[in-house]
């Protein structure tokens, strides 16, 4: 990172020697996030931080009728009680997450590259399991099938979309996987927090959002389910 150590960013080097000149420099690496902000040397005031966590997700087939909507895929619905979310897809499927319950211990890493990417029989029987208790038609597969990915998480599953006390360097992350189809506002942003500014309007809804939310500064949102939810 070109400019640690001193008062402002200076741009990026990759592995190859190259260097790339910047006074702005947007950390949105997930998982690694933490790893760039230590090369950065950011931090020291931080309230919140983010940690890499492996979660699955697993594809099963739908119990019968969820997907007889007019698109072909049904609802995306939660349940907290039960502690799991669900959504179908294309083929009359149903995908099959988890939402962090009590009784599912976190699987925390060191390092984002450890993560194992093969989906774990135990997980997948009692994620799916506690979803066929919503559905009782939903079967549980004696294989498993799903994918795997690691999470940028922040005690309160919250993003960090905020300046640093290196100028120039900005952090889109800890994003804590309740994030996805939002890269378009975050852009915004971003571009916001570039400009100086600190509150946003929305484009379709014409709410002003207010992003001291999202400050590496704040006190831990007192609002978050603690979940993936968000």
């Amino acid at each position: 990172m070109l400019g640690a150590g001193s008062d402002a960013v200076g741009g990026v080097e990759l592995d190859d020697g190259t260097t790339i000149s910047s006074r702005v420099v947007v950390n949105a690496t997930g998982p690694w996030s933490g790893q760039l902000n230590a090369l950065a040397g950011v931090g020291q005031d931080w309230t919140v931080g983010t940690r890499p966590m492996r979660q699955e997700v697993h594809h099963v087939a739908a119990p019968p009728a969820y997907n007889d909507t007019a698109a072909g895929i049904g609802p995306c619905l939660a349940d907290l009680d039960l502690g799991t979310y669900m959504r179908g897809t294309p083929g009359d499927g149903l995908l099959v997450g988890g939402t962090e319950p009590e009784c599912e211990p976190l699987e925390w890493l060191d390092r984002p590259e450890d993560a194992a990417m093969t989906v774990t029989p135990r997980i997948f029987e009692a994620q799916v399991t506690r979803a066929a208790r919503r559905f009782p038609d939903l079967g549980v597969p004696l294989r498993p099938s799903g994918v795997c990915g690691v999470y940028d998480v922040t005690p309160d599953w919250t993003p960090i979309y905020d300046r640093t006390e290196l100028d120039g360097f900005l952090v889109a992350i800890g994003t804590s996987g309740n994030q996805f189809k939002n890269a378009p506002v975050v852009g915004r942003i971003i571009s916001t927090l570039v400009q100086g500014g600190t509150t946003l309007v929305g484009t379709h809804t014409g709410h002003e959002i207010d992003l001291t939310a999202f400050s590496r500064t704040r006190s831990r949102n007192a609002q978050s389910t603690g979940t993936v939810m968000g």
